[in-house]
């Protein structure tokens, strides 16, 4: 995956949101999992008056709301959960994208059906 600052994307960015800035938007939502890593290259191609909406962060907020609300948080006294990733592509190069934007903690990611550990 190319830096959201390299040119090439930026060029891209400029090209797919040359409506919504002619439209002049005040607010974008981010609709789709990995435009909040393209954050940095959508402000900066929408300028500083558009504010950037994370649905993301929204849906997990709503989440955490109705999970709490039913009582349904995980309990303080259960172990630390554990977490694994599947990918259909190459589980090195999903890992090391991953830490990008998920942290260190990413070390379980396996292949189709739990091959290429």
């Amino acid at each position: 995956m190319k830096d959201q600052e390299e040119p090439e994307v930026l060029e891209v960015a400029r090209g797919y949101l040359a409506p919504l800035r002619e439209a002049e938007v005040d607010t974008l939502v981010l609709g789709c999992t990995h435009y909040p890593l393209l954050t940095g290259a959508l402000s900066y191609v929408m300028g500083e008056g558009v504010t950037l909406v994370s649905s993301a962060e929204e849906t997990a907020k709503d989440v955490y709301r109705v999970l709490a609300d039913l009582d349904l948080l995980r309990p303080e006294s259960l172990p630390a959960p554990t977490h694994g990733f599947t990918t259909t592509g190459d589980p090195e190069q999903f890992r090391l994208l991953a830490r990008r934007f998920l942290g260190p903690e990413v070390a379980d990611v396996f292949g189709n059906m739990g091959e290429g550990r």
